[in-house]
């Protein structure tokens, strides 16, 4: 079981991204803006963060570039939807710089627990 971070500010898919975890076995912990994400990980450590790239205040890509000089940083599978006259493949070619995996919402249940899987150093049978 690990213990993952999603970041998202649309609470309905915090909660769907949340739930899928945590059927899998996860601890899930969601923050709902990026400066909550980042009280968060100040205070807990976790095993991977899910951030949402395109939010208000601090983004997703923010808190990539913040995790980036954090000690032992956890793996990161950014996601976005686009948004603000970004599109979601522009948002997530950014992002590849920082993160170490990408979604595209919509997404299936199945890509994120194999990218979840994949980065944890786990078999894809959940």
């Amino acid at each position: 079981m690990s213990n993952i971070l999603v970041i998202e500010d649309m609470a309905g898919v915090r909660h769907a991204i949340g739930s899928m975890l945590k059927r899998a076995g996860h601890t899930v912990t969601t923050a709902e803006s990026g400066e909550q994400g980042m009280t968060e990980l100040k205070q807990k450590r976790f095993d991977l963060v899910v951030p949402d790239l395109m939010m208000p205040g601090m983004d997703g890509t923010e808190v990539l570039f913040q995790l980036k000089a954090m000690p032992n940083r956890p793996p990161v599978i950014a996601i976005s939807g686009g948004g603000a006259g970004v599109s979601a493949e522009n948002a997530l070619k950014a992002a590849k710089l920082e993160a170490d995996a990408f979604l595209q919402k919509p997404f299936e249940r199945a890509e994120l627990l194999a990218a979840v899987n994949q980065l944890l150093g786990k078999s894809s049978a959940a």
